[in-house]
């Protein structure tokens, strides 16, 4: 069973996802990042190069984005088969200049734009509607039985040259429902497609859902036993959804209440302990994450080979659940430690099989290599933490953001809200000041006097003083 701690009073909301006891995800929300995956655009083809079978494509982003020609909307390619589209090229199909519909499928990282595809997709609870998408498919974790009664359903629901895929929790809900979901996602698909002619090029056309909506369309009251949020219309919200909700009242963060904190610290170490004294090295570039596998402390009872084994099958379920927990995507290698025999590589991947199948991003097990090494690749859905938090410091240093910095001290300031508590005197950099005061109505909602003493050289912040206004004042003046 699932249990979401919500922190949602602050500027910056997060939420953590518990399975079975164990943090799995960390979801964080900032007003000045914008994520764009899920989101459609009417987009203009700025290049076309069919030696890559691929086209640029101008969505009204700092970085153009790419559209490959397996990943074309269906009428554009309708008229042929599919071998006779792979001997087309793209520019067959697209040309410079050209007015496109495209959805995002992935965030551009680095130096690369977004990935784009015409296939486009509208999510719900129960099902995905898939405008373009042609084929009906169904949860194959659902008896036989209820395939064949669903498919009849999507069969009579929808076109020909639309598709669907019924998720798992549909199995035991009422057709009914999940046509209304149906049809509202139809809905939405009209409404963007209508401002087509009527918008600029590029445009957006339909933007994603965000954050609590996004995350309870994945998540179920059915599938949850608990939630704990600090905010109180967020509360009241989850409530009417039917979720098993508890309005947190405590002064100190629920985050750190529940010692999320010392989590989230963890998630951004490259180094991650097992239980048995071995431990994971996780190196993150842009290019592919490599996870390395060591013994440590780790002695087994009965030799080597033994100490291998559970270290490694250790490892292969930790290393599932750092994937998700640290929002990871892309090419994974890990370096196990290596294994006498196949069985044993066997005995592992099938560990880690198992375990990443629990991830709500999509994540391909593709094998050991020649090289003993695991290769592996995930869905990239958000931004990776280390990414979203950290910065380059002097050196080689990696350090908290500016605006980490400054939500942080935006949740301290807010533990006062209530009390005695008047004025406070904070020690920081004059660029936490900045953002801090430039967050909405940031000073009415922490109800404080803040006095700031500026000073480039310190690594965070210090809260240098807490009381009532005239002693602040008179501490002020002897500092």
């Amino acid at each position: 069973m699932i249990e979401l701690i919500m922190e949602m009073k602050a500027t910056e909301k997060r939420v953590a996802v518990k399975e079975d006891g164990k943090l799995v995800e960390l979801l964080i929300d900032r007003p000045d990042t914008h994520p764009i995956d899920g989101n459609i655009y009417i987009g203009r083809v700025v290049n076309v190069l069919p030696g890559m079978q691929a086209a640029f494509v101008d969505i009204g982003q700092q970085k153009h984005g790419y559209l490959h020609r397996d990943h074309l909307c269906s009428f554009q390619t309708s008229l042929l088969s599919k071998s006779e589209k792979e001997l087309k090229s793209i520019s067959h199909f697209v040309h410079q200049g050209e007015a496109i519909l495209v959805q995002v499928v992935k965030e551009g990282e680095g130096t690369k734009g977004p990935k784009l595809t015409g296939l486009l997709e509208f999510p719900g609870t129960h099902v995905v509607y898939q405008p373009y998408g042609k084929y009906k498919a169904i949860s194959k974790k659902m008896s036989d039985v209820k395939r064949k009664e669903w498919r009849k359903h999507l069969q009579e629901w929808l076109t020909e040259e639309e598709g669907a895929i019924l998720r798992t929790a549909s199995e035991h809900i009422p057709p009914e429902l999940v046509e209304a979901e149906l049809m509202d996602l139809q809905q939405q698909f009209l409404t963007a497609h209508d401002k087509v002619d009527s918008v600029k090029v590029p445009s957006l056309l339909h933007e994603e859902e965000r954050f609590v909506s996004k995350l309870i369309r994945d998540i179920s009251p059915a599938e949850v036993n608990h939630v704990e949020v600090d905010d109180a219309s967020t509360f009241q919200f989850l409530k009417k959804k039917g979720y098993p909700v508890r309005f947190y009242t405590g002064k100190e963060g629920i985050f750190k209440r529940r010692g999320m904190e010392q989590e989230l610290e963890k998630a951004l170490k490259k180094i991650v302990w097992l239980k048995s004294g071995g431990y994971i090295l996780i190196e993150h570039t842009e290019a592919m994450t490599v996870i390395d596998v060591n013994t440590g402390k780790f002695i087994g009872k009965t030799g080597l080979q033994e100490t291998v084994l559970k270290t490694n099958l250790e490892a292969a379920v930790e290393i599932a659940r750092q994937l998700r927990l640290r929002q990871i995507g892309g090419i994974i290698i890990i370096d196990f430690i290596d294994m006498k025999n196949g069985k044993e590589r066997t005995q592992v991947q099938n560990v880690l099989q198992a375990a990443v199948e629990k991830d709500r991003s999509f994540v391909r097990v593709v094998g050991f290599t020649e090289l003993n090494l695991m290769q592996l690749t995930r869905k990239k859905v958000r931004e990776p933490l280390t990414s979203l938090l950290l910065q380059a410091g002097e050196g080689k240093e990696v350090v908290y953001s500016i605006e980490t910095i400054s939500y942080q001290l935006e949740r301290e300031l807010l533990e006062f809200k209530g009390s005695e508590v008047e004025a406070v005197i904070v020690e920081t950099k004059a660029e936490v000041v900045d953002k801090l005061l430039n967050m909405l109505n940031v000073k009415e909602r922490i109800g404080l006097e803040i006095y700031f003493i500026k000073k480039q050289k310190v690594s965070s912040y210090e809260i240098r003083f807490a009381g009532s206004n005239k002693d602040a004042n008179i501490r002020l003046e002897s500092l």
